[in-house]
């Protein structure tokens, strides 16, 4: 069923007042849903975007990777799983190991709102398996104004923010910049990111750091933003916005190098226009490019230097455009929306010698993913009754380029690591059916039944990781496309006073694209390497949410989820049937205070501990934790706010998720389980204009 979780920021700010939105009732037309329920949350630390929603939903957690660029697994679904999108344009990281998954590519200065739809309810965009993240971006307010704000924290974080707008009834445009930077942060036990790699791997390990390096930053990060908006009539609107990103010697000490370079570049526009005809009550036609840069190396680490002055690099490129045509209608009493949308998306990436930047090695041969989809989608309302069809037909092309080959370093063409198989068609449909059935004004059930699809990336395909007669990580060209045929069941009402949101889903992945280690074909039997291969399995949960007022001034809010995960199939070789990365019971419980004058909020999250995890491909129990954060914010003077907080208040030492080998693969070991920082104090001070 569709969920859509709203993070609106009031202040446009990492120390900013956000308003949650939580929408469980499907919508009774094709244009946005209406809030049910409106709850004033403030959230003041500096956090990315995977930080903020496994916050918030305990559906949603986060892999642990480093300070900033960590990832989503939305009920039990990971990497290209969850379509991540922003202003409902897609953008894909370049590194094979999530070093900057898509969630990392935009600065939470920018978001607007994020909308998060749960199961493969969504036939507008192409890969929507297990759900759809959709950031949206500020738009520039009438009226001449501005911003600034400057944000200190535990382990030397800072950063500042500026911006401008100026709109009219007829044209709008709004500037930003921002700068932030980090030291590493130490976890409960008082460990930095260096020290939690050298407590896992040793101070000699090849793949640990320098000591040099003991003290180094864990990033730098800053972005430049620009949208407009221009009202052509009362029926035209053209949007364009335009964002560019930047990091630099970003630590990941899960991995085995180091993020050198991430840099984003996003263009998006939409042209909109109203009441064209009795068949056309909006039609839209938008276009996206991003590309980005990803180099990453292990210029920090021992590697550099044991027997060999030179380090190496992964130079890699991750660029995707497309185009998007969509229509919105009434017929037979049926409020539509259809559409066409195509996309391409390339993936590039080398191994490089250094400092002397000499080719070491493909990794990633140049593989174009084009996606042809058409879809429609309707609703129909019949007393208290909603029904809800979705449709979709995708037709994908991937190309691997079959001759791209080093003949000094890999003596063969591409074509003959996979037998030829560097061509793959996929031809797929996505539907869905949903009821929803009001009991009355405050109560309501519903059904929802669908399939979802996503087809396998360029890694799974066609990764190349070959050194020394051993395969390090290697594609497999036969995969079959993943898919999820779900049922969800859900109730949303108010009991006692209290809002209650209640989902139960069941979901059956046929042909799952499934990452595992295998020492299959090395020459070396005891060096393992990462693969993937198509399984066939299940994944099921619940989730609880409910808030209620207390008073005028309190609000208690409580939630939590759960999922288990099985594999249909076995592994050859592995008697693990645990699904890797299925998060155990979540928990969140928040009491508020908010008088219009001053907001305090104490809130605990918990975890129960691992008990059902992939022991053969690198999971490992992880006990069970608790914390407590605590977040207030005052406006000193007119248009002037200051907003501080601590996390972890107690100084607990934990992990949310577990490692994978799906992840990364460091000489065939687990890999590093990276811990959350200890006790965090911040504060922000910020001035509207």
């Amino acid at each position: 069923m569709r969920r859509i979780v709203l993070l609106s920021s009031l202040a446009a700010f990492a120390l900013a007042e956000v308003t949650l939105q939580k929408i469980t009732i499907e919508e009774s037309s094709l244009q946005e849903a209406q809030s049910l329920q409106q709850d004033e949350v403030k959230f003041t630390k500096q956090q990315d975007l995977a930080e903020i929603l496994s916050s918030y939903l305990p559906e949603i957690n986060m892999v642990r990777a480093s300070a900033i660029g960590n990832d989503i697994v939305l009920r039990g679904f990971k990497r290209d799983d969850v379509n991540v999108l922003i202003d409902g344009a897609k953008i894909y990281g370049g590194c094979p190991n999530r070093m900057d998954p898509p969630a990392m590519h935009i600065s939470i200065t920018d978001i607007k709102d994020v909308r998060v739809q749960e199961g493969p309810f969504d036939v507008e965009n192409f890969g929507s398996l297990g759900g759809v993240v959709n950031v949206i971006t500020s738009e520039p307010s009438q009226g001449l104004g501005g911003r600034v704000s400057a944000t200190i924290g535990s382990f030397g974080y800072n950063k500042f923010d500026a911006s401008l707008e100026a709109a009219d009834e007829k044209l709008g445009v709004a500037i930003g910049v921002s700068r932030e930077n980090s030291g590493q942060y130490e976890d409960g036990s008082g460990k930095s990111l260096v020290e939690q790699n050298w407590a896992k791997l040793g101070t000699n390990d090849p793949n640990a750091y320098q000591a040099k390096y003991k003290d180094i930053d864990a990033y730098t990060r800053s972005s430049i933003r620009l949208k407009s908006i221009y009202h052509i009539d009362d029926k035209q609107i053209l949007k364009l916005s335009l964002y560019t990103d930047k990091a630099t010697n970003v630590l990941y000490p899960a991995f085995q190098m180091d993020a050198q370079l991430d840099k984003t570049l996003m263009a998006n526009g939409s042209y909109t226009i109203k009441d064209l005809g009795e068949f056309s009550k909006e039609l839209e036609l938008s276009g996206y490019y991003s590309h980005v840069i990803h180099d990453m190396g292990t210029e920090f680490r021992n590697v550099g230097v044991v027997g060999n002055p030179k380090y190496r690099t992964h130079h890699v490129k991750s660029t995707i455009e497309g185009v998007k045509l969509k229509n919105s209608f009434d017929a037979a009493g049926i409020a539509w929306k259809v559409g066409v949308d195509t996309s391409k998306r390339n993936w590039n990436g080398v191994c490089l010698n250094e400092p002397a930047k000499t080719p070491r090695q493909i990794r990633i041969p140049d593989v174009d993913t084009k996606n042809v989809g058409i879809f429609a989608k309707g609703v129909k309302n019949i007393d208290n009754l909603t029904l809800k069809i979705g449709l979709r037909y995708d037709s994908t092309d991937i190309d691997a380029n079959a001759n791209f080959n080093n003949a000094a370093l890999v003596p063969t063409p591409v074509k003959n690591y996979y037998n030829g198989k560097t061509s793959k068609s996929y031809n797929d449909v996505s539907a869905n059916l949903v009821a929803n059935y009001k009991l009355d004004e405050e109560n309501s059930v519903y059904v929802a039944l669908g399939q979802g699809i996503r087809v396998p990336d360029a890694q799974e395909l066609y990764f190349i990781g070959f050194m020394m007669g051993n395969w390090t990580r290697k594609g497999n060209p036969d995969l079959k496309e993943t898919k999820n045929q779900e049922i969800d069941l859900g109730y949303r009402g108010s009991i006692f006073d209290a809002n209650i949101d209640a989902t139960f889903f069941y979901s059956k992945l046929k042909d799952y694209i499934y990452g595992y280690r295998t020492n299959a074909g090395n020459v070396n039997p005891t060096k393992f390497y990462l693969t993937w291969t198509n399984i066939d399995a299940h994944i099921y949960g619940a989730s609880l949410a409910l808030n209620r007022a207390i008073g005028d001034y309190y609000l208690l809010e409580g939630s939590l989820s759960y999922q288990r995960g099985k594999k249909d199939d076995m592994i050859p070789g592995q008697r693990d049937d645990d699904l890797a990365q299925i998060p155990p019971l979540h928990a969140r419980v928040a009491l508020s205070y908010d008088d219009g004058d001053y907001f305090v909020m104490c809130e605990s999250l918990f975890s129960s501990g691992w008990s059902d995890y992939d022991s053969d491909n690198g999971e490992r129990h992880i006990g069970g934790w608790g914390v407590v954060n605590l977040k207030a914010s005052k406006e000193i003077f007119e248009d002037c706010m200051v907003h501080v907080g601590v996390d972890n208040l107690f100084d607990t030492t934990y992990a949310r998720n577990n490692t994978y080998i799906g992840r990364s693969l460091i000489g065939g070991r687990n890999p590093v389980l990276i811990n959350e920082p200890g006790r965090y104090l911040y504060a922000n001070i910020e001035y509207r204009f």
